[in-house]
């Protein structure tokens, strides 16, 4: 079963303080570019008895080939609630207790330790940017098999030269317990620097929505039908704004719109709101080329121009957004209680905050975020803001192995109980309401978009563009990309140098 092992490591390793109290930005020296929000013992030999394989499940999923792991222990390093608390960071429970996920993350994990004649334990860390994984590879221990790193920390930790690619492991990262977006994202130039398995909720829970008010929507616009909207594919951000203007509200009748007492149409923080649009239009601040080069993508994109020019102009004039609409106070915060209160018709949020909605007196619903237009033929909702798995160069040997074997048979038995009990169960039923929004939320889920720009490099791409453009309501983005462009193509180059000393580790 698994043993909590927090606070061990500083036993284990010589290099001074071991842990840094986060609030979810990278620890100074560990070289990560985040923002303020968010040894095992050897498998079996040739002599194991031929592998037995568990039937295929009623999504007639093919199930990993089951073996006898001889009391093999695998230990992931993972970010405490308080370190990371934006998001969902449970992967263990150390005992059934009726709750539903927590029923479901202890069932899944002994069913994989029963099977497999195994241990799964968690270390813990308060550090969310791969700063104690980076120490321990550097003093040559071997502390964990994989580690969960903030994907703002990717880049910091990934040129301290600590990792291994996941190239090493026998994996097919194709099946569905391993998030393809992720997978694509997070493959530089062939090399698999991380992933995102379904053993971990982080990238469930920071994916973007739209939460809107049904009871205002049904006052200002009745009869309408959004969820038929996203069906239709007519849910565009010429919408969201129309319907936003129509929950706009000067309550006291004092001729100007304040937080405490006015009815808004659109909350949120600028950095989310904008954040969630332009990944919604498909529109990316990191790409590759098609050689597979990363490039800053702004530029010279004729589409993506257009997309940043028109999110700026549809919110000039508007009373339709607050919270964070000047430089000094791009991060938000204050936008949740006009929405809690009642006093807003939209919110652009997190899933994991969706779920945290329960106690609200009034119905809501829940949505992907909008299309640029229509001729857009899909939706994209934004992960941003969670966590990646990577893996210590010191695993190696008879540990590569076990590390593939029992992190797939974990992701596999996570993306059965753990993952529909976040989603289905707490998600759908609790917060939801309805099997229109629970329809919804399985259409953000199947639209993950990854962008590095909003990622490993949002502190030179997305937080310049949210203070410099989106804050200000400029649309001096010519300017904006010759600044900031110089900087960004020489953080590509030491990174790609970096990625590519990787291979064949």
């Amino acid at each position: 079963m698994k043993k909590q092992l927090c606070l061990l490591l500083a036993a284990m390793l010589a290099a001074g303080s071991l842990f840094s109290c986060s609030s979810g930005g990278a620890e100074n020296g560990d070289g990560a570019e985040a923002e303020q929000t968010p040894g095992g013992s050897a498998v079996t030999d040739a002599s194991t008895p031929a592998p037995e394989t568990e039937p295929e499940t009623e999504e007639h999923l093919p199930a990993p080939a089951v073996e006898d792991m001889n009391g093999a222990v695998l230990t992931i390093m993972n970010m405490t609630p308080s370190a990371f608390n934006w998001a969902n960071t449970l992967i263990f429970a150390s005992e059934m207790n009726g709750e539903i996920l927590n029923d479901a993350l202890y069932s899944r994990e002994q069913k994989v330790e029963d099977l497999y004649n195994c241990s799964l334990e968690e270390l813990e860390t308060a550090n969310s940017s791969g700063g104690d994984l980076t120490r321990a590879v550097k003093a040559g221990d071997h502390t964990c098999d994989t580690c969960m790193v903030f994907d703002a920390g990717v880049s910091g930790i990934l040129t301290q030269g600590v990792l291994l690619s996941w190239n090493n492991l026998d994996i097919d990262l194709s099946m569905p317990w391993w998030d393809s977006a992720a997978t694509e994202q997070y493959n530089f130039y062939g090399i698999q620097a991380a992933v995102s398995g379904a053993f971990s909720l982080y990238n469930y829970s920071t994916r973007h929505c739209y939460v809107f008010n049904s009871d205002m929507l049904e006052n200002v616009a009745a009869g309408t039908d959004l969820y038929n909207e996203v069906r239709e594919g007519t849910w565009t951000d010429d919408r969201l704004y129309a319907l936003g203007a129509l929950g706009v509200s000067d309550l006291n009748g004092d001729g100007t719109m304040d937080k405490d007492n006015d009815v808004w149409g659109i909350v949120s923080s600028v950095t989310r709101h904008y954040s969630a649009m332009l990944a919604g239009a498909g529109v990316k601040y990191i790409d590759r080329d098609e050689d597979g080069v990363l490039n800053f993508a702004i530029p010279g994109n004729e589409y993506a121009l257009n997309v940043v020019s028109k999110l700026v102009q549809l919110n000039v004039g508007n009373d339709i957004y607050t919270n964070g609409t000047s430089p000094s106070d791009i991060g938000g915060g204050a936008e949740s209680p006009i929405f809690y209160d009642g006093r807003a018709l939209f919110i652009a949020a997190y899933v994991g905050e969706a779920s945290r909605m329960r106690e609200i007196e009034f119905n809501i619903g829940i949505l992907p975020p909008p299309k640029f237009d229509e001729t857009q033929d899909r939706y994209y909702s934004l992960v941003e803001g969670g966590a990646q798995s990577v893996l210590p160069k010191t695993l190696a040997g008879d540990d590569l192995r076990k590390a593939a074997i029992l992190l797939n048979a974990f992701a596999y038995y996570s993306y059965l109980e753990s993952v529909p009990a976040y989603i289905e169960q707490v998600l759908m039923t609790k917060v939801a309401r309805n099997e229109d929004s629970s329809e919804m939320l399985r259409i953000v889920f199947d639209s993950s978009f990854y962008d590095l720009g909003t990622g490993i490099w949002s502190s030179d791409t997305k937080n310049q563009f949210t203070a410099n453009i989106f804050a200000p309501k400029s649309d001096n983005v010519a300017s904006l990309c010759a600044r900031v462009g110089k900087v960004i193509n020489k953080q590509l180059e030491r990174f790609t140098k970096s990625v590519m000393e990787m291979e064949g580790e």
